[in-house]
């Protein structure tokens, strides 16, 4: 009797375990739809296990069974960004704290043509400590705002890395450099000291006052869901598309005095700092970082 019951116990044993293997192989036609809807939903989903499994009940003639099971997570939001975003707030706080005339000047002579003509007269020619802030926050703006972009639509992974970000900051700071000594260089050799550092003026206001634009469109790009990142990204190139005009315009009441001095140094300084800074740039980060 009592060799009957482990017996029976043992069979049942047995059984069970065969059904719950089979069990898991069995997958419902609504789970597999509800798998691909998941999988299609989130655009930054990708493999981060491959790992073999090995059942130690179900075999088939005596030889293991062995299933790949890969598992879909999205990846973990990167410290290194949320570490340059604070760095840009506490910059916008300082600045905000102990250059608030100077910070208030820089957005009326975006606003205002003639207030930029009065504070680009009364700007002493030696860089101030609060303008190299506003520099460094719109090249780190900058360079977020390309990161998110690259990583949200062309799902370039190896942006999730400190150096990838750092090479970024190098890159534009490189080339925003190089166009302000440009504009130097010709302004000394042609002797339009005094355009070129209108020009100047202009640029940088333009390129300072989108720094501080963009923040907030960095900082929801790091913490909303998915879903806002479309609206709020188109919303934002609406944005850079309108400053750009806005220093296109305001550009061409100075670079008209270069156009009338020489039409001739005019394209040159079109084709040489303008149009091929431009294309090295894109040059650089498809070969690099696309």
């Amino acid at each position: 009797m009592g060799s009957r019951v482990i017996a029976f116990l043992v069979s049942m044993l047995a059984w069970g375990s065969l059904l719950a293997q089979a069990d898991s192989l069995y997958v419902t036609p609504d789970t597999m739809q509800q798998q691909t809807y998941l999988l299609n939903a989130d655009s930054f989903n990708k493999v981060v296990t491959a790992s073999n499994y090995t059942s130690p009940f179900f075999t088939v003639s005596n030889k293991p069974v062995v299933n790949d099971i890969q598992q879909y997570v999205r990846p973990h939001s990167n410290a290194y960004v949320f570490m340059v975003l604070v760095v840009l707030l506490l910059i916008l706080t300082y600045v905000k704290t102990a250059f608030g005339n100077d910070l208030q000047d820089m957005l009326q002579s975006f606003i205002n043509r003639n207030m930029a003509q009065q504070v680009f007269r009364m700007q002493p020619n030696e860089l101030t400590f609060s303008s190299l802030l506003l520099h460094v926050n719109f090249i780190l703006v900058l360079s977020l705002y390309l990161r998110f972009f690259l990583v949200r639509y062309y799902h370039v992974s190896t942006l999730e890395s400190f150096s990838s970000i750092l090479f970024l900051i190098f890159l534009f700071t490189f080339f925003y450099l190089t166009k302000l000594i440009a504009l130097k260089l010709i302004g000394y050799v042609f002797e339009l000291n005094e355009v070129c550092d209108e020009y100047i003026f202009n640029f940088t206001t333009v390129c300072k006052t989108l720094g501080l634009t963009l923040i907030p469109a960095l900082f929801i790009f790091y913490t909303a869901p998915e879903k806002f990142f479309n609206f709020v990204f188109v919303t934002s190139l609406i944005l850079v598309l309108a400053f750009a005009v806005s220093f296109i315009w305001r550009g061409l009441s100075t670079a008209y005095k270069l156009l009338y001095r020489s039409v001739y140094h005019f394209f040159i300084y079109v084709c040489v700092v303008e149009v091929s800074l431009i294309f090295l740039l894109f040059k650089l980060l498809t070969k690099t970082v696309v």
